[in-house]
């Protein structure tokens, strides 16, 4: 019998009778988001270190926000699309921290908050130097 012959067969629907709703999620630390976070931000710095040497000798200011801008670039497909797809990136699948809103809107805008959060760390730790 060839695959196009066979005849399918009805059968009956049968629903599943209501069932209590899954206990909530306990809320995660935020100690063990940040070690997330810091787990997949290192991934990006390895990127940045490991791309360095392509730069011309005299760094302009030019090249480093091209390497900026690619590595910025790669880290919104790399975010969007693990807490998207999976809702964990590697980080989070270390500490075990997991996304509950996994559409793609909802994890672009959690991306952008992150860098912006990101940005203002670093550049509150820059003021603070001496």
């Amino acid at each position: 019998m060839r695959f196009d012959e066979v005849e399918l067969q009805a059968v009956p629907l049968e629903l599943e009778p209501d069932l209590p709703p899954p206990p909530a999620t306990p809320r995660i630390s935020f100690f063990k988001h940040a070690l997330a976070l810091l787990t997949d931000l290192s991934l990006f710095a390895a990127l940045s270190l490991a791309l360095s040497p392509l730069l011309p000798q005299s760094a302009s200011p030019l090249a480093l926000i091209a390497l900026s801008g690619f590595v910025l670039m790669l880290s919104f497909y790399y975010f969007v699309g693990a807490w998207a797809l999976w809702g964990k990136t590697i980080g989070g699948a270390i500490f075990d921290v997991r996304v509950e809103a996994r559409t793609l809107r909802a994890a672009s805008l959690r991306w952008l908050g992150m860098v912006i959060v990101v940005a203002m760390t670093a550049i509150a730790i820059t003021v603070a130097m001496p």
